[in-house]
């Protein structure tokens, strides 16, 4: 039986995995199935996607991708939760798997109404999005630190039980790479090219023979072909979605200090010497892109501050 090396995709929700799988499908010819199987591809897929541990997400799969290399999508928060609102929209806040699965027609297709979106931020004194934002770098230190869940007191970690070596269910919750949704789907195809390499080599990270893909002479191709149907087809991903575009979803300067501020914790975490992660090539790359976010994050703060 045919039976190649496995891919996790993993991001929280969000995050712009509709616009990675797609690449993925280009590059590997295979479909890309997803951890809820709302797909309806199954799990005998190469790829699954998925945002577990986050409560959106499930570890549906057992140990059937013990071999898995894991790529982690990252997209900065100030964008992700706003696109991860808009899913729970379409999904009309279904609380159930059936409910979501009547409703996956509608995802990918409207934007909310701006004061919906506000309503929600606000809610409970902005719990909704405080919460979400905690979630987001939560995900990011789940997989930095191969499956922790949280600490104790006394410095000891509590280890997810699908990622503890002696269960046996997959080798490594550590990513082979840091895949940038900005860089991904940049106006700048050159920058998008680049992050598809690093996308591809991932996978193939170890075992190149094993892992259905188009010859490295195609991958720019498999991109550019990916990008060029982005508008012009429905469902294709966030673009196609109706209604006010997402740069109208307001922060207050307190949200936007939070998310500074969170993007300051994890930057010093995966920056600090003593524990290693500045020799740490995966922490280097996350920080890099974190960076990023937080350059556009400072110059937002900047142009409301009054003059």
């Amino acid at each position: 039986n045919y039976n190649p090396a496995h891919t996790l995709l993993v991001s929280y929700p969000g995050s712009g995995e509709r616009l990675a799988w797609r690449i993925i499908e280009a590059l590997t010819g295979s479909v890309v199935g997803d951890d809820w199987n709302l797909s309806n591809e199954g799990y005998h897929v190469s790829t699954l996607k998925t945002s577990y541990p986050h409560n959106e997400g499930t570890w549906s799969w057992g140990d059937s991708f013990y071999d898995a290399n894991i790529i982690f999508l990252v997209r900065s928060p100030r964008w992700a939760i706003p696109s991860y609102f808009d899913i729970k929209s379409e999904l009309a806040f279904s609380n159930g798997f059936e409910d979501s699965k009547n409703r996956v027609r509608f995802t990918y297709t409207s934007r909310p109404a701006i004061y919906k979106w506000n309503r929600w931020v606000i809610a409970n004194r902005g719990e909704n999005f405080r919460e979400q934002l905690e979630k987001w770098g939560w995900m990011i230190d789940f997989y930095m630190n191969n499956g922790r869940r949280a600490i104790y007191a006394d410095g000891s970690s509590i280890i997810d039980a699908h990622c503890r070596p002696e269960n046996e269910i997959i080798h490594s919750c550590i990513p082979k790479a840091i895949i940038s949704y900005e860089r991904l789907g940049s106006t700048d195809k050159l920058i998008g090219e680049a992050e598809t390499m690093k996308l591809a080599n991932a996978m193939i990270e170890g075992r190149e023979n094993e892992v259905p893909m188009a010859e490295r002479g195609d991958w720019g191709c498999g991109y550019d072909k990916v990008i060029d149907r982005r508008k012009q087809e429905p469902r294709w991903d966030s673009t196609t979605r109706k209604g006010q575009s997402e740069t109208r979803r307001k922060y207050t300067s307190s949200s936007l200090g939070e998310i500074n501020a969170e993007l300051i914790r994890l930057i010093t975490t995966y920056s600090d010497a003593s524990k290693g992660w500045d020799v740490d090539p995966l922490a280097n790359d996350l920080v890099s892109i974190l960076a990023e976010y937080r350059a556009e994050i400072d110059a937002k703060l900047c142009a409301m501050a009054p003059a």
